[in-house]
């Protein structure tokens, strides 16, 4: 027995709606479904987290821009979900195409930029769990965002095997540290790193 789009929203109780609703009404319903889904698995044991890497064959860093992390399989689906239940809403509201597509896009990008923000935090919080800065006092490394006067930058260091980005504060607050200054990590206070230039960098 085939199962085509229209017979599928009708027995869902969307049966009523027609032309471009039919697509808004699919992907509210795919989107939906699929996002829950995806949350279901994530809660019973972590199956869909990575799942873009597993599947898919992209590799998301939490180094890299966060445009990239709006790409995640959480903020895609968020998108298609929300693309379709708002462009749903208003088409069937005032009957306007343009209008609902661009209400429909809005939302979904909206609620894709919430799903980064998120997924931004919670990968945060993870490395944060799982990362002891008291490991990188004595390591070296480099100015990344220029430290200014009495303020905080950010420096690139390893340490625990990886290059970490991280929010540095000068030991010497009266002076400014330029980006790329080379620089030793002497103390920590909290996440934030407290640095000092290396000799060869040092100011005369």
């Amino acid at each position: 027995m085939e199962i085509s789009i229209p017979s599928f929203l009708d027995f869902i109780g969307l049966g009523s709606v027609s032309g471009i609703d039919i697509l808004f009404a699919a992907m509210a319903v795919i989107g939906t479904t699929l996002f829950l889904l995806y949350f279901l698995l994530l809660i019973i044991g972590g199956f869909a987290d990575g799942i873009l890497d597993g599947v898919f064959g992209f590799d998301f860093d939490m180094d890299s821009g966060f445009a990239f992390e709006l790409l995640t399989l959480q903020g895609i689906l968020s998108f298609i979900m929300m693309f379709g239940i708002f462009g749903l809403a208003v088409s069937q509201a005032n009957d306007s195409t343009l209008m609902a597509i661009a209400a429909g896009t809005f939302a979904g990008l909206v609620s894709m930029y919430i799903m980064g923000k998120v997924y931004h935090l919670f990968r945060g919080l993870e490395s944060d769990g799982n990362v002891n800065h008291d490991n990188a006092v004595g390591a070296r490394g480099e100015v990344y965002v220029t430290i200014p006067k009495g303020g905080s930058g950010q420096v690139q260091v390893t340490y625990q095997n990886a290059l970490r980005t991280m929010s540095a504060r000068a030991k010497n607050g009266d002076s400014e540290l330029a980006s790329g200054t080379m620089i030793t990590v002497v103390d920590r206070v909290g996440s934030t790193l407290i640095v000092e230039p290396m000799a060869g960098d040092a100011e005369a």
